[in-house]
């Protein structure tokens, strides 16, 4: 048996494993509701807040903010879920032994909304990564105009609902759709990559875009 065949006999095991454990009162559907209540309700507070906005504030904070965006992503894998002195030590464990048990590079796929358990972020994921945009919002907020603490917090929630977003595209397998689309077959390849095994450290770069590639590849 080749080592590829053991990780899917494994990944395979796993999942029945996972799913018979898996609690009755768990509901995927109520798993990605609370990520779109959490990040669609911060993107749509805080465009209620922002008054006559300019095209200058969106372009200097929406810009750094994204890119902040995708270096806390990059962060968050490299140091917190793939790192064994990770702080998170729950986050790390779950993270590994869990979605990287239940989806190797060869059972990228899911079944139903039980599955979601696996596939998704916990709900504290979207809280922590939007938390993080709140000292740069709020000294925005002071030192400018607060227009640029709210635009900054919109930026972070939308960037974590696309994150999500993609990460479930990544998952869909046999899809020729998206296997043409732009970006998202860029992200699909490179997710069968961050899900081989022995890349898993390797390739923890973000999900989104490859901004931060170099530097940990």
């Amino acid at each position: 048996m080749t080592r590829e065949e053991e990780m899917t006999v494994r990944s395979q095991a796993f999942r029945q494993q996972y799913r018979d454990a898996t609690p009755r009162w768990y509901r995927g559907e109520l798993h990605l509701a609370f990520t779109l209540a959490f990040t669609v309700g911060v993107i749509v507070w805080c465009f209620s807040r922002i008054e006559e906005s300019t095209a200058a504030q969106w372009l200097w904070v929406a810009v750094p903010m994204f890119l902040f965006g995708n270096w806390a992503e990059w962060a968050g894998h490299r140091y917190l879920l793939h790192n064994t002195k990770s702080v998170l030590k729950a986050a790390y464990k779950r993270h590994v032994s869990t979605h990287h048990q239940f989806f190797v590079h060869t059972t990228l796929d899911y079944h139903g909304q039980r599955d979601w358990r696996a596939l998704l972020f916990p709900p504290f994921a979207p809280v922590l990564f939007v938390a993080a945009a709140v000292p740069p919002a709020l000294l925005l907020g002071a030192l400018w105009t607060p227009n640029a603490g709210y635009i900054a917090m919109v930026v972070m929630a939308s960037y974590y609902l696309m994150y999500e977003g993609l990460h479930t595209l990544s998952h869909v397998e046999n899809s020729p759709f998206l296997d043409r689309l732009p970006l998202v077959n860029t992200v699909r390849r490179m997710h069968v990559l961050h899900q081989q095994g022995h890349k898993v450290t390797s390739y923890s770069t973000s999900s989104c875009f490859a901004l931060v590639l170099a530097p940990v590849a």
